[in-house]
Parts: C-alpha cells; sequence; structure tokens
C-alpha cells in the first residue's frame, strides 16, 4: 500500500501542528501534502494536485456553514474522502455530513493519538469511521416530547454553548425564521419565559450534553 495522502483544514495552527505530530507516529505510511486555513486554498491546490483524505478541523468561524461547504467541496473533488475533527458536534449535524458523505468522524473528547491514525486509514480505504464519543452522541439520545425534533435541541445546544441566532443557522444549515421557529416551540412545550429559562430546564431535563454526561 502507498502512503496515504493528507491535507488538512484548521484556522487553529497550534490543531494543525498537533495533527502533523500525530500523524507522524502512525504505523501506516501517511504523507501530509498539504496544510490550510480555509476552504478556499484547498479548492486551489486541489485543483492541481491529488489527496486521498480531507481532515476537516471544525473549529471554523461560527458562520460557516460546514455542511455546505464539505458537500461542495466533495462534488468538486470526485474520490477525495472527509474526516471530520470535532469540538461541539450536534446530532443532527452528524446525520446531515454522514449523508453528504463525510467518510468518518473524530470527537476532540476521544483518544486522538490511537483514534486519529486508524481513521485516517480506514477512510482512505473508503470506509467508515465514527469515534466512540460521536457513536455515543448518535446512539444515546433521550427521547423528546411530541412536537420537539432533534433539530430543535441542537439549535438549543448552540444556543447554550453561546452562538448567535445566525451562527446557529450558518452551523446548521437552516434558514433564520426556523432557528427562531424552534425555540419558540421548545418555550411552549416546555412553559418556559426566555430562553434562558428554557436552557436551564432542558439542562436540569438532561437533554442538553448527554453524550458528554456519560
Amino acid at each position: 500500500m502507498g502512503s496515504i495522502q493528507l491535507i488538512v483544514v484548521s484556522t487553529n495552527a497550534l490543531i494543525r501542528s498537533g495533527i502533523q505530530q500525530v500523524v507522524a507516529q502512525s504505523d501506516v505510511p501517511i504523507q501530509v501534502v498539504g496544510m490550510f486555513a480555509y476552504f478556499s486554498e484547498v479548492h486551489k491546490f486541489l485543483n492541481d494536485s491529488h489527496a486521498t483524505v480531507l481532515l476537516v478541523d471544525d473549529s471554523l468561524p461560527r458562520s460557516t456553514n460546514l455542511a455546505q461547504e464539505v458537500k461542495q467541496m466533495m462534488e468538486r473533488h470526485s474520490g477525495l474522502a472527509v474526516l471530520m475533527l470535532a469540538q461541539r458536534p450536534t446530532a443532527s449535524l452528524i446525520r446531515l455530513l454522514l449523508d453528504h458523505g463525510v467518510s468518518g468522524m473524530i470527537h476532540k473528547d476521544d483518544d486522538l493519538e490511537h483514534d486519529l491514525n486508524q481513521a485516517i486509514r480506514l477512510t482512505s480505504l473508503r470506509g467508515v469511521y465514527l469515534s466512540p464519543t460521536i457513536s455515543r452522541l448518535l446512539d444515546m439520545q433521550h427521547p423528546l416530547p411530541k412536537r420537539i425534533h432533534q433539530r430543535d435541541i441542537d439549535v438549543l445546544q448552540l444556543l447554550a454553548d453561546g452562538f448567535q441566532i445566525k451562527e446557529i443557522s450558518a452551523h446548521l444549515g437552516l434558514n433564520r425564521k426556523s432557528v427562531y421557529r424552534s425555540l419558540r416551540t421548545m418555550r411552549t412545550v416546555y412553559d418556559a419565559q426566555s430562553n434562558a429559562q428554557l436552557i436551564d430546564i432542558a439542562h436540569q431535563s438532561k437533554l442538553l450534553d448527554s453524550a458528554r454526561e456519560e
């Protein structure tokens, strides 16, 4: 097997450096052929060069529509396997990215020294890799009341994490009216007078951060 040609996109220079150090310890030959801060730089690189796996760190500006960026990347560069390194993923965003063809997802709380190289190898072979924390996030969701959907919970999770409405809209690929509608519906269902009270109720009901509390 030849070396796996890896490109990395992350706005964080320390993360890019850390990824390179972890990859250098792999038993499987992995060659980092490009490290970039923005998707536009990746597009330019791939117009003239080849890579096997694209590793995307989700610590991008909050206004980034991650799902749309990934979808465009895969449409323009066929044959490229995409692997996500996620800090605050939501269940609906994970499913959307997988639907768009993302081959793997790793949570930053997982053992990166063990999981990262394994994920790169598997995705390069066109397999699918979900790290333990990502799998728990998908599998261990609490039953939701009628009228409430997982996407609504994801909206609330991002709001609790400090995202603004426009940032939630971009991050989840929703229009702003849908974001406001989700919050309004949840306030009604949980009889909350404000978004702050709604967040408190959701924490008390263990609807938020379920995977990280296991």
